[in-house]
């Protein structure tokens, strides 16, 4: 399936469907919010991207010049990023159990989603690579019953603009208990860096230390809700501020208020995707603003330039919107139909 204008949360919702089912929606200050009830924990990714996952921010393009950027080299690296984050939930403190085999289990029925940039040879070209490779190197990996979701196209991949490649992926921990208490646990490659300041999110690799804005994954377990929502500057207001930066403050702020209406926390957040318009420009603003105001806690997080057939809207105004939020964030369950 290829994505068209508009569908990544509605591909995003459709594969939680696999596990969740949906228990209302509501308004908050102007923002449509959707809530899932999970039936297991959830393992939810960052993007893979096919450099070391622990690097600076913002970016050093040095750190990446070892890399083979051909398009098939990308699509491999990516999906072995993704199996190696999945193989170490066993080195998490998890608070459910899970047995030996729900790893495997889990591994062979991943869900993708694929980000294809326009750059290189182009969308079309680099998207038929990316289906061609991922059959075979899926079967590889152990993860040979994977769905993929949806190849969408865009401009630029954040990183360095010579990857042309970002994946997403989720799990089911099918076969294991929700658990008894509602987390979002944290997910590190542990044998990829030598210590971490998980309070500064500064990571320690081979004498260099690298701010990361976001985490591998979270897992998401216990009795508790999903809420998956969008929003921008724009959200609830007739305008928004020109300009870029001022565009994500607001947009922190409209997120921490819709957290806070639902009864959750910044700590709630497991899942951020980025849509951002122009990521030369507002790159640094987008991965390094939460930080500044306090919100250090990494996210399993996306950052991505929407290509010119699927841009962000705009304000009612006409303000064009820099960026947007798609997020899911764990919230206090409600009742079925309570909204």
């Amino acid at each position: 399936m290829t994505a068209s204008n508009g569908k990544w949360q509605s591909t995003l919702r459709s594969g939680l469907a696999r596990w969740c089912t949906t228990v209302g929606s509501c308004s908050v200050h102007g923002v449509h919010v959707e809530r899932l009830r999970p039936s297991c924990p959830l393992l939810l990714l960052s993007g893979a991207t096919p450099g070391p996952f622990y690097h600076s921010h913002p970016h050093d393009p040095s750190q990446f010049d070892h890399l083979h950027f051909d398009m098939a080299s990308q699509v491999r690296a990516n999906l072995k990023t993704v199996r190696d984050i999945l193989d170490a939930l066993g080195d998490a403190e998890l608070p459910f159990h899970l047995d030996g085999g729900c790893i495997e289990r889990s591994r062979r029925h991943a869900q993708l989603l694929h980000w294809v940039s326009n750059r290189g040879q182009g969308f079309a070209a680099n998207a038929r690579v990316t289906a061609d490779i991922s059959r075979a190197a899926c079967k590889e990996l152990g993860m040979g019953l994977a769905t993929t979701l949806a190849t969408f196209e865009t401009s630029g991949n954040v990183s360095d603009r010579r990857f042309l490649i970002e994946t997403f992926a989720m799990f089911g921990l099918e076969g294991a208990e929700l658990g008894q208490t509602a987390e979002t646990v944290r997910v590190d490659l542990v044998s990829q860096f030598d210590a971490v300041d998980e309070e500064s999110s500064i990571y320690s690799v081979g004498g260099q230390r690298h701010f990361m804005p976001y985490v591998p994954a979270y897992a998401v377990c216990g009795p508790a809700d999903l809420a998956l929502f969008s929003l921008s500057a724009a959200s609830g207001e007739r305008s928004a501020p020109r300009s870029g930066e001022e565009q994500v403050h607001l947009a922190i702020d409209k997120l921490l208020r819709v957290l806070s209406t639902l009864g959750a926390t910044f700590d709630g957040v497991a899942l951020l995707w980025n849509r951002v318009a122009d990521l030369d420009a507002h790159e640094e603003a987008v991965l390094m603003s939460r930080a500044r105001r306090g919100l250090t806690r990494p996210l399993a997080e996306a950052v991505l330039e929407v290509a010119d057939a699927d841009p962000n809207s705009h304000a009612p105004d006409g303000t064009p919107l820099a960026i947007e939020y798609i997020v899911v964030a764990q919230v206090p369950r409600r009742r079925a139909g309570s909204d």
